[in-house]
C-alpha cells in the first residue's frame, strides 16, 4: 500500500519537467521566466547601490558581502537563463509536433512515422557504407549494384525530403526549423557515386570532381549519423555527446589536411591521399594508435600529432564522461540544487544577523 503510494507519489514528481509540460503551461512559464528575469535585475540594481553605499562608509564586510550576492544572483541568472532557452524550444517544439499530429491524424500515428523515418535512417546508413567499403559491382549481389543502391537512397531522399517540408509547414517559426533541423535538410539530397558518374561522359573522367563527391558522400554518412543522434535526443540528454561529435569531426578533417599538407607529396606515402590522410587523422584522434598508419618524420607533422593525440584525449574523456552522466542520473543536479538551497539559506541568515548587529550598535 504505502510502496504503491511512493511509486505514483515519484511518478508524479517526475512529470513536472519541461519536456512533459502542456503547450499552454509552457507559454505560462515562459511569461513567468521572462518576469523573473526582470525581478532579478531590479534586485541586482538595488543589492549594488547598496553595496555602493557600504564601499563608501568603508565597510570592511563589503567585499565578502558583494561576492556573496553576485555568487547567488549569477546562479539563479544562469537558471532562469537556461530555463527560458529550454522552454522557448521546447515550445516551438511541443507546437510543431501538435501541428503534425493533427494532419496525419494523432499522436500515436505520428510516433509511428517518427519510427519509420528513423529505420530508414538506419537503412540508409548501412548502404551507404556497404556501397563504399563493397567494392565493384562484380563482387556484389546483383540487387546491391550501385545504381541500386542509388535509386534506393534517391526514394529515401524524397522520403526525407517530403518529412522536412512537412515539419516545416507546421512550425510556428521556420528560423527554429532550419535551426534545429538543417541537417535534416542536407540528408535529403542524394549524393551520386562513381558508377553514376559515368552517365554523365567526360565529366566522369575529371578526378577532381570524382573525389569531391566522393567526400560529399563522406560527409553526408556523418551528417546520417547526427541526424540519429538528433532523434536519440528526444529520449535522453546527448547535447555534449553532439558537441564531442562535432569537435572531434572538426579536428580530424583539420588534422588530415594539415597532413596531407605536410607529408602526403610523396605518392608511396601512407597520406599521399586527402582519404587516407583522413583515416589517419581519425585514428589518431579516436586512439593515439598513428603508428601503424604513419609515423610523422618531420617536425611539424610530429608537433601536429602531439597535438591530436592531446586533443583526443580530452574528447574521448569529454564523450565517456558525458555518457557515464546519461546512466547516472539526476543524482549530481539534484545535490547540486540542494547545495545552492543552503548556501542561498545561509546567506539570508548572515544578512539578517549582519542587519541585527548593526541595529544594536546604533
Amino acid at each position: 500500500m504505502h510502496t504503491t503510494k511512493l511509486t505514483s507519489a515519484i511518478n508524479q514528481l517526475e512529470s513536472i519537467s519541461v519536456n512533459r509540460l502542456t503547450l499552454e503551461q509552457t507559454q505560462g512559464l515562459i511569461a513567468t521566466t521572462h518576469q523573473a528575469l526582470e525581478e532579478l535585475g531590479i534586485r541586482a540594481e538595488q543589492d549594488f547601490e547598496v553595496l555602493s553605499k557600504d564601499l563608501a562608509d568603508a565597510n570592511p564586510f563589503v567585499i565578502r558581502n558583494a561576492k556573496r550576492k553576485l555568487s547567488r544572483i549569477q546562479t539563479q541568472a544562469d537558471y532562469l537563463l537556461t530555463l527560458k532557452e529550454n522552454l522557448e524550444d521546447s515550445f516551438q517544439k511541443k507546437y510543431m509536433e501538435d501541428g503534425m499530429a493533427r494532419r496525419v491524424g494523432g499522436h500515436r500515428t505520428l510516433v509511428y512515422i517518427e519510427a519509420f523515418i528513423l529505420s530508414l535512417i538506419v537503412i540508409v546508413l548501412g548502404l551507404l557504407i556497404y556501397d563504399m567499403t563493397a567494392g565493384p559491382d562484380t563482387e556484389r549481389p546483383g540487387w546491391l549494384s550501385s545504381n541500386n543502391i542509388f535509386l534506393m537512397d534517391a526514394t529515401c531522399c524524397f522520403i526525407f525530403m517530403s518529412e522536412f517540408l512537412f515539419r516545416l509547414s507546421c512550425a510556428h517559426s521556420k528560423r527554429f526549423v532550419w535551426k534545429h533541423h538543417w541537417v535534416d535538410f542536407v540528408t535529403s539530397i542524394p549524393i551520386p557515386g562513381e558508377a553514376q558518374l559515368a552517365r554523365f561522359g567526360r565529366l566522369a573522367r575529371l578526378a577532381r570532381f570524382a573525389k569531391f563527391l566522393r567526400l560529399l558522400r563522406f560527409a553526408r554518412l556523418f551528417f546520417f549519423l547526427w541526424r540519429g543522434m538528433d532523434k536519440l535526443q528526444d529520449v535522453m540528454d546527448v547535447k555534449m555527446m553532439k558537441k564531442t561529435i562535432r569537435w572531434s569531426a572538426m579536428a580530424t578533417l583539420g588534422g588530415a589536411f594539415l597532413i596531407y599538407q605536410l607529408e602526403g607529396t610523396e605518392s608511396a606515402n601512407p597520406v599521399s591521399t586527402f582519404g587516407k590522410a583522413i583515416w589517419w587523422s581519425f585514428t589518431t584522434v579516436l586512439t593515439g594508435g598513428f603508428g601503424d598508419i604513419h609515423n610523422p618524420s618531420s617536425t611539424s607533422g610530429q608537433v601536429l600529432t602531439g597535438l591530436l593525440v592531446i586533443v583526443g584525449m580530452v574528447l574521448v574523456g569529454v564523450f565517456t564522461a558525458t555518457l557515464t552522466s546519461i546512466f547516472v542520473g539526476q543524482q549530481n543536479e539534484g545535490e547540486s540544487e540542494s547545495i545552492d538551497f543552503i548556501r542561498a539559506r545561509l546567506d539570508e541568515l548572515t544578512d539578517q544577523a549582519t542587519k541585527t548587529a548593526d541595529h544594536e550598535s546604533d
